[in-house]
């Protein structure tokens, strides 16, 4: 088999790379892959996040696309792989769950009146791999498999985002094999939608001293609302109520970074489970318009993290076909979309990696966004974290 380099793709919005092998029971399985993707969730976030300026991803997308890379590795490249991601399911038993979650999570989605699409594909795009590896692509992964090159890879990306990303590699490797492409899409419209007649300009402030006139949207309805001693946590719900935007709003202006610090995902997990215990509550809201477009390098933040090996030439991806050392890991790029209004919700996302071979009182409650916070994006059934990120400018 020719050396060669391989890439994989992810796009997020919901459209994820692949879907995973079925068989596998929900209650374990998604609890696994739930937590572990919070944990990947929070470590990427503090990677990725300086101490300012906006940030938004899919830890999803993420998980899910290098999920498919891990079914491919073997010996130490998927012990290090399964250590940094938070997978704490053998491959086999990860690829049933996600496949499995995947159809809840578009079902709930459905169900709800909400969009939510996951696509997957794997490109060839000079090289080839074994018939084992495309069919758990093709069964666990439900992944279209073509042959193609850059414009075939972005142009499925920008279709499976519906136009929001309309590209995820700027270049590929003369050497290149294949690209796996994850795509997740989510269009959800507010269980209670704020009255446009209502949105006014205000100042969103920056820090102590900045301040940036902003769209405020503002609604007062019944939500649930967490008042912590630091921050306050609001539920903002989406139809149906399957799915939800949590945002956590430090209660001082340049409270974020102390949040930030605080932010664990047992913290994380205790913090959502006390919001969800809430009774739901009249709450004036004023929420900031904002829309955030983000690429991501992801190579070195996973090498900081322990996946070393994948990068180089010890790594073993002969679960893909290839003799140990001919191909390891290139690249990983992810790029990432939202948008929130008076109606609700668009979020996109996509991932990449590429391998190369060896070359409250008695009062109404406010809650006021009106200064930075973080938000996430989630399945309340499973717990699931799509999407995550941070608003420290919501005009820039």
């Amino acid at each position: 088999m020719k050396r060669s380099l391989l890439v994989f793709s992810g796009v997020l919005l919901l459209a994820v790379l692949s879907v995973l092998p079925a068989g596998a029971s929900p209650a374990g399985p998604f609890s696994a892959i739930s937590d572990g993707n919070a944990r990947l969730a929070v470590q990427l976030y503090r990677e990725l996040g300086v101490k300012e300026g906006n940030l938004f991803f899919s830890p999803y997308s993420i998980s899910s696309a290098m999920g498919m890379t891990y079914a491919g590795a073997r010996g130490e490249t998927a012990v290090q792989m399964k250590s940094t991601l938070h997978f704490r399911l053998e491959q086999a038993g990860l690829n049933s769950g996600f496949r499995s979650l995947n159809k809840i999570l578009y079902e709930n989605a459905r169900s709800s009146g909400q969009k939510l699409s996951i696509a997957n594909a794997l490109v060839l795009t000079g090289g080839n791999v074994s018939d084992v590896y495309r069919k758990i692509l093709t069964t666990y992964y439900d992944a279209g498999i073509f042959g193609g090159g850059l414009e075939e890879i972005n142009g499925w990306v920008k279709t499976k985002t519906e136009g929001k990303i309309d590209r995820i590699l700027e270049q590929l490797s003369a050497n290149s094999v294949c690209v796996i492409l994850n795509a997740i899409y989510f269009k959800g419209a507010w269980e209670s939608q704020f009255d446009k007649k209502l949105t006014f300009d205000g100042p969103f402030k920056l820090s102590g001293d900045k301040e940036a006139k902003t769209p405020f949207m503002h609604r007062k309805a019944e939500f649930k609302l967490l008042d912590e001693k630091d921050f306050q946590a609001l539920s903002l719900p989406y139809k149906g109520k399957t799915l939800s935007m949590v945002v956590l709003l430090p209660k001082t202006i340049d409270g974020l970074a102390g949040l930030e610090d605080a932010l664990y995902a047992e913290d994380l997990k205790g913090w959502l489970a006390k919001l969800d215990k809430q009774p739901n509550r009249k709450v004036s809201v004023y929420l900031p318009k904002f829309k955030l477009e983000t690429k991501y390098d992801l190579g070195a933040p996973f090498q900081k993290m322990g996946m070393k090996d994948a990068f180089s030439p010890a790594a073993d991806f002969s679960g893909m076909g290839w003799r140990k050392g001919d191909l390891w890991i290139g690249q990983i790029k992810h790029r990432a979309f939202v948008e929130v209004n008076e109606e609700g919700t668009e979020a996109a996302a996509a991932t990449a990696v590429e391998m190369v071979t060896k070359s409250a009182p008695v009062r109404d409650l406010v809650f006021r966004a009106d200064h930075p916070f973080t938000f996430l994006i989630r399945d309340n059934e499973t717990g699931t974290i799509l999407f995550i990120g941070r608003v420290a400018n919501p005009a820039s």
